[in-house]
C-alpha cells in the first residue's frame, strides 16, 4: 500500500514539474499571446499574427461540394520563391483570421469514413482530451487527379488512436516562411512515421491560418496530415489553441503526448538543429520518467484531476472578486 501511495505521489510530482517546467521555458522565450514584437526582436523565420488587425474580417463563401478545383491559382511551395527577404513576405501578407465566422459554414461528414450515406446513422458520443481540443472531426485530403481532390472527414478519436505524438502546426498559405517550413516538416513527417517500431505513432493537425476556404485547400494540397475544419480553425476553436498553446507567431509547431499533455511548444525550431529525429519528441527527462513509470490510464486520471481542481479554483477566485466588487 505504501509503494502503491509512493508511486502516485511521484506520478503527480512529475507531472507537475514537467507542467510548470514547459510553462517557465515558455515565459523565457518572451511569446506571449498580446505581445507584439517590435521589428528588430522579430525572429526572421516567422510571422506575427497580430490580433488588433482581424477584427471583422469576412471569409469568401464555401462552395458546398468537397472536391476542390486546383486550377484556381494554386499555392507555390517552392522554397526558392521565399528564399529573398523574409520580412518582405511578412509585409506583403495580411494578417491571419483568428476570430469570425466563415460564410456558409461547412457542415462536417463524419459517416463518409465509414462508407455510409450519413442518413441513418448517428454520430458516436466521442470524449476525451482531444475532443475538447479539436472537437468532434478533423478532416483528410485525397488526391483525386492532378487537378482535383477530395476532402474526407474523420471522428477525432478514430482518426488520433493509436498515435504517440500529435503536432498541433500553426501556419499559412500567405506566410514565407510557413512556405518554407512545411517541405522539411512533411519529410521529417515521413521519416519519423516510417522508424522500425514506431510506424505511424506521429499525427499532425493543421490548425489553419489561411484568410478563406480557397486558400485552405490549396495549401492542404502540400500536406499529407490532418487539418481542422476551416470555420473552426478559423473561429473561436482557433483562437482558443492559439492562445493556449502562445502561437503568436507562425509557423508554430507544438507537440503533445497521446494523452494531451504538452511535450514542447519549441518543435519548429527543434527540427532544422535534429532533422534526423534522433532527440525526437523532445521530452523534457521528467517527464521520460514519468511515462516509464505510470500507465497511461493513471496519467489521463490524474490529468483529469488536475484539470477539475483548476477549474475548482479558477470558479472560487472568480465568486471572492464578484463579492469583493459588488461590496465595493
Amino acid at each position: 500500500m505504501r509503494v502503491a501511495t509512493l508511486i502516485s505521489l511521484l506520478s503527480l510530482a512529475c507531472l507537475l514539474a514537467f507542467s510548470f517546467g514547459d510553462g517557465a521555458a515558455q515565459s523565457a522565450t518572451g511569446e506571449t499571446v498580446g505581445d507584439s514584437p517590435t521589428s528588430d526582436e522579430q525572429s526572421k523565420d516567422e510571422t506575427v499574427v497580430p490580433e488588433a488587425e482581424t477584427a471583422g474580417f469576412e471569409t469568401s463563401a464555401e462552395t458546398e461540394e468537397d472536391v476542390i478545383d486546383l486550377d484556381a491559382e494554386p499555392v507555390g511551395i517552392d522554397p526558392e520563391q521565399s528564399s529573398g527577404d523574409p520580412n518582405a513576405s511578412s509585409a506583403d501578407s495580411v494578417s491571419a483570421p483568428t476570430t469570425g465566422e466563415v460564410a456558409n459554414e461547412k457542415k462536417s461528414n463524419a459517416e463518409e469514413s465509414n462508407g455510409g450515406d450519413g442518413n441513418d446513422e448517428q454520430a458516436p458520443v466521442q470524449s476525451g482530451p482531444f475532443i475538447d481540443l479539436f472537437g468532434g472531426s478533423l478532416l483528410s485530403l485525397e488526391m483525386i487527379d492532378e487537378k482535383q481532390a477530395q476532402m474526407h472527414s474523420h471522428y477525432t478519436n478514430e482518426a488520433l488512436k493509436g498515435k504517440k505524438v500529435i503536432g498541433l502546426y500553426f501556419s499559412a498559405d500567405w506566410c514565407g516562411p510557413c512556405r518554407q517550413f512545411t517541405p522539411d516538416l512533411v519529410n521529417f513527417y515521413n521519416k519519423m512515421n516510417s522508424r522500425r517500431g514506431k510506424e505511424n505513432e506521429f499525427e499532425i493537425v493543421w490548425i489553419s491560418r489561411c484568410r478563406d476556404f480557397d486558400s485552405f485547400g490549396q495549401y492542404f494540397t502540400h500536406m499529407n496530415w490532418l487539418a481542422l475544419p476551416p470555420q473552426e480553425a478559423m473561429g473561436q476553436r482557433g483562437q482558443m489553441l492559439a492562445e493556449k498553446y502562445k502561437a503568436s507567431s507562425i509557423p508554430t509547431l507544438v507537440l503533445l503526448d497521446e494523452v494531451g499533455n504538452t511535450i514542447t511548444t519549441d518543435a519548429r525550431n527543434k527540427i532544422p538543429m535534429d532533422k534526423a529525429g534522433i532527440g525526437f519528441p523532445w521530452r523534457n527527462p521528467l517527464a521520460t520518467v514519468y511515462l516509464t513509470v505510470v500507465p497511461k490510464s493513471l496519467r489521463l486520471m490524474i490529468k483529469t484531476q488536475i484539470n477539475d481542481t483548476k477549474e475548482k479554483f479558477l470558479k472560487s477566485l472568480k465568486g471572492v472578486t464578484g463579492r469583493k466588487a459588488a461590496k465595493a
